[in-house]
């Protein structure tokens, strides 16, 4: 056996072992799946106060990267306003705007004005909302 044969041999079966030692890994975990169909059924009644004499207003600005990627503008928002997406979360900021003035709950019967510039991949949009101020005196389970 040549010098040069011994070395090599000497070299590849230690590395070899390592390779088949070290191997690969892998891990599986299964379980048993099935349905789970859970439903929950609520109607609640709200005795709400609206005053019609107070308006309220709130203004609020977005700037959007391919009309998803909120670049700047407000970041404070109302649950239950103004739906998905871009405008939907200006319009949310808006009515969060409108109702933080006041000491009202809700904002009823909002009218939402729309300002939407789309300049190819930047999307501002300028949402001014009012509606009237409204109040929750209790809410009841409804019989």
């Amino acid at each position: 056996m040549s010098n040069y044969t011994h070395k090599t041999m000497t070299v590849l079966i230690p590395f070899s072992l390592m390779v088949i030692l070290a191997g690969c890994a892998a891990t599986n975990q299964s379980h048993i799946f099935s349905p789970i169909d859970i439903s929950v059924g609520s109607e609640l009644e709200a005795d709400i106060e609206v005053n019609t004499n107070k308006k309220l207003t709130g203004t609020a600005y977005s700037r959007f990267l391919f009309n998803f990627i909120q670049l700047d503008g407000d970041s404070e928002f109302a649950d239950g306003y103004g739906g998905l997406g871009a405008l939907g979360r200006t319009k949310s900021a808006a009515a969060y705007k409108a109702i933080s003035q006041s000491d009202g709950d809700v904002l009823v019967s909002p009218q939402y004005v729309i300002v939407y510039k789309d300049n190819l991949f930047i999307q501002e949009i300028t949402v001014t909302v009012t509606g009237f101020e409204g109040k929750v005196n209790s809410i009841t389970k409804k019989e």
